[in-house]
């Protein structure tokens, strides 16, 4: 049995497929969504979802929210100055916790066990694979990261499906009559657009863009950085001087932003912000919903610019467009809907349901019972998001595979040597689209022995599941196949 697991960088959620359809799975405090949060205990154990929201202001050092958004980074890549982060000897984003470093799959393992937990509780047995929804642009290094800790959580089949592809199967959108659909899908920390073209019971991603660094976890920080302002104007007193006062002060953002979806105005409220020579203060900062999108209408710039990215890449306008699906819970802002009416027509705009942050679930839900046989799948050709090519001579780049093609996609390339005799080569994987080796990711570095006048043949393969397989004298030397996923 194969379950469908939306990991958010706000919040998590389970589903299963069943006869009557795709429903949710709550989780032992009966919600549909589980937090995205992970903290570690004095003894080294962990505490995840709402409790570990619950024990926070105690402990806020070592509780860990918005993992999604640095698991499987490079660490030079991330925001330098969160406090709770360090480089591994891997290069890649850990969490600094009580004992050591912790890394980013371990964290997100965490995340895992407990939505299988409250699986296994509600189903009477315990789910053996999952489809997890991950982000369109989603880096290879990513990617094997979220497989890894699904194999740490002990999942023994793993596709990981991008979200927009989730949301349209959730939608029904192959049964529908639109023939050109864009899925707006902004979460809590990161935002895709997709343009899908549905003909003859076949869906076909025809452009898709994004960014990882867009999201609902944004629009918190700008109504917080706000209160800090005025707070500061008010009492001469700098709250961000002491990082940990941070964790209070986004929750209580984060809940007025809910409330700016609903009503005119808010408040940005902590009664315990303390201070070591005042004591404890409380913030109390009144917003207005105009003044929230004033605040805010940069972020929501960036998105238009992707959408309109992903157009290009369709060879599309936006009057082209049948039907725009609204996914993810920041979709929700007021604002959002009222810039997507203007560029695409009011008629146009839907919503995936009253909440809308659990189509993707649902989504991966119906995927897992596709990959199950339990259900007739569905014909969709996956975009390849970034070109994957190797390291060349003189440090430049070669790309095997390029953005914008569809899975599954076989290409190879034979090495040459350096020199006559030489006893083996370095083989450098990288994904991206710049002409330099250097300014790519790096998606694995190995060593390849070499015969004399042996110039071994490499070959990369994405199969249907959008797993990188990287292949050398007929053996995978990184990735995993389709049958073993």
């Amino acid at each position: 049995m194969m379950i469908g697991i939306d990991f958010g960088t706000t919040n998590s959620s389970v589903a299963i497929y069943r006869a009557t359809g795709a429903e949710m799975i709550e989780t032992v405090d009966n919600l549909d969504l589980m937090p995205s949060a992970v903290a570690q205990l004095d003894n080294g154990h962990y505490l995840t979802g709402q409790p570990a929201l619950l024990q926070m202001r105690r402990n806020p050092e070592f509780t860990f929210r918005n993992i999604k958004r640095f698991v499987g980074r490079d660490y030079d890549e991330q925001e330098h100055g969160h406090f709770q982060l360090a480089e591994g000897e891997d290069g890649k984003v850990w969490w600094r916790g009580r004992t050591g470093l912790i890394s980013g799959p371990t964290l997100v393992a965490e995340i895992f066990k407990s939505i299988l937990l409250a699986a296994e509780y509600r189903l009477g047995r315990k789910p053996m694979g999952a489809v997890v929804a991950v982000p369109v642009d989603f880096r290879e290094p990513q990617r094997a990261a979220i497989i890894e800790a699904a194999r740490m959580a002990g999942l023994k089949k793993v596709e990981l499906f991008e979200e927009p592809y989730c949301a349209a199967l959730a939608f029904g959108i192959e049964r529908q009559k639109f023939s050109r659909v864009a899925v707006y899908d902004l979460g809590g920390g990161t935002f895709d657009i997709t343009i899908l073209r549905m003909k003859g019971g076949n869906t076909k991603a025809l452009g898709m863009s994004g960014t990882a660094q867009v999201g609902g976890a944004d629009f918190d920080q700008r109504l917080a950085d706000h209160a800090m302002d005025r707070f500061f104007e008010a009492e001469g007193e700098d709250l961000r001087a002491n990082p940990l006062q941070m964790v209070g002060i986004l929750r209580a953002a984060e809940d007025a932003k809910k409330t700016l979806s609903r009503l005119e105005t808010a408040t940005v409220a902590d009664e315990n912000v303390a201070f070591p020579k005042s004591g404890l203060a409380s913030l109390d900062v009144p917003v207005t919903r105009a003044e929230f999108e004033d605040m805010t209408m940069d972020l929501v710039t960036r998105t238009i610019a992707s959408v309109q990215d992903a157009l290009a890449q369709a060879e599309m306008k936006a009057a082209d467009i049948d039907h725009v699906l609204l996914v993810g819970g920041q979709s929700r802002m007021p604002l959002i809907r009222g810039v997507l009416e203007d560029l695409f027509g009011s008629k146009k705009i839907e919503r995936a349901g009253p909440k809308p942050e659990l189509a993707v679930a649902l989504g991966a839900a119906i995927r897992a019972a596709e990959l199950d046989g339990r259900i007739k799948p569905a014909v969709m050709q996956r975009l390849i998001p970034a070109s994957i090519g190797i390291r060349v001579a003189g440090g430049a780049y070669y790309a095997f595979i390029k953005k914008g093609e569809t899975s599954p996609i076989r290409r190879e390339r034979v090495l040459r040597a350096a020199h006559e005799g030489q006893a083996e080569l370095e083989l450098v994987v990288l994904e991206g689209e710049e002409p330099m080796a250097a300014d790519n990711t790096e998606v694995c570095r190995i060593i390849i022995p070499v015969a004399p006048h042996d110039r071994p043949p490499i070959m990369l393969d994405i199969d249907r599941s959008g797993h990188l397989q990287v292949w050398a004298a007929g053996q995978i030397i990184y990735g995993q196949s389709e049958e073993a996923a």
